[in-house]
């Protein structure tokens, strides 16, 4: 975990406990004076990422922010979301190779 890490989750620890404390990552990188790494504060998103990946960082997000995972509540509808948006990235894979199958071979 690296310098910026440690700040982020200590932030998300100090003012993001639950849900409804969530931090957008503009205020995480206003706050702690981060680089943005591009229009969606990318930078931002890749560090929580890897502390949630790589780091047992319990950190919820969604459309308006990360929050610090309280309840097995939270934590079951953030997995649930991302399972959701896995199953459509998955439909529209299969979307696209029924197209071009039926494009090539029709």
């Amino acid at each position: 975990m690296n310098k910026e890490q440690i700040a982020i989750l200590e932030y998300l620890r100090t003012h993001a406990l639950g849900y409804d404390n969530r931090k957008s990552s503009t205020q995480i990188r206003e706050e702690l004076n981060l680089e943005s790494g591009g229009a969606t504060n990318e930078h931002v998103r890749d560090l929580i990422r890897d502390l949630i990946l790589n780091h047992n960082a319990c950190i919820g997000s969604d459309d308006k922010g990360y929050w610090i995972i309280q309840t097995e509540t939270e934590l079951n509808s953030v997995c649930r979301s991302l399972e959701n948006r896995a199953d459509a990235i998955r439909n529209r894979a299969t979307a696209l190779r029924n197209s071009w199958r039926t494009q090539h071979n029709g």
